[in-house]
């Protein structure tokens, strides 16, 4: 009789589970983190289940006595975690974060197209330059070359080339490069 009892209580919690799940469903959010935790954090995140992404740039890094190439956060103290609101005190809870990006009580949701942008321009090799958050209403999308797919918005036109940048309005940052306007189209 007891093993019926216990089977109907655990059917009852995986219901709630799911009904918590079905109403919160695993969207991206800014983790604001502890001063250089980012990669630690995202390490952790992945270690509990949680998708987590912090978009890294590389440098060369010279001392007195050599140069090393590095990996560094593209955004100082930030680090993305998918999560349903249902999982936020699990990702939260994390050693290393101070807080998950929040306005007047609601937590700032980034949108699966800013990611994907910021993963595409982090894989792409080519020279990324963080700049001041920048918010233009022009968005455009490149249509072809190693960029294909990337969201951003243009700041500023030249003969042949644009500068586009990708903005995170959840941590008010953004990142810019240069591309071939042929290769843009409005969004």
């Amino acid at each position: 009789m007891d093993s019926g009892k216990e089977q109907y209580q655990e059917r009852e919690v995986k219901s709630q589970v799911f009904s918590m799940t079905q109403r919160y469903p695993a969207q991206w959010y800014a983790l604001y983190t502890k001063s250089r935790h980012e990669k630690f954090v995202e390490a952790q995140l992945l270690e509990k289940g949680i998708e987590a992404f912090t978009p890294k740039i590389t440098l060369k890094k010279r001392w007195s006595d050599r140069i090393k190439i590095i990996q560094e956060p593209l955004f100082k103290s930030y680090c993305f975690a998918r999560f349903s609101l249902s999982e936020k005190i699990k990702a939260v809870s994390q050693a290393g974060v101070v807080k998950a990006v929040h306005f007047n009580g609601q937590y700032i949701l980034v949108p699966e197209t800013v990611i994907n942008s910021l993963k595409i321009l982090t894989e792409s090799k080519i020279l990324l330059d963080p700049c001041p958050y920048i918010k233009v209403n022009d968005p455009i999308v490149i249509n072809k070359g190693p960029l294909k797919g990337l969201e951003g918005i243009v700041i500023e036109k030249r003969n042949k080339g644009a500068r586009l940048v990708v903005s995170v309005d959840a941590i008010a940052a953004s990142v810019q490069c240069t591309i071939d306007s042929d290769y843009a189209e409005l969004a």
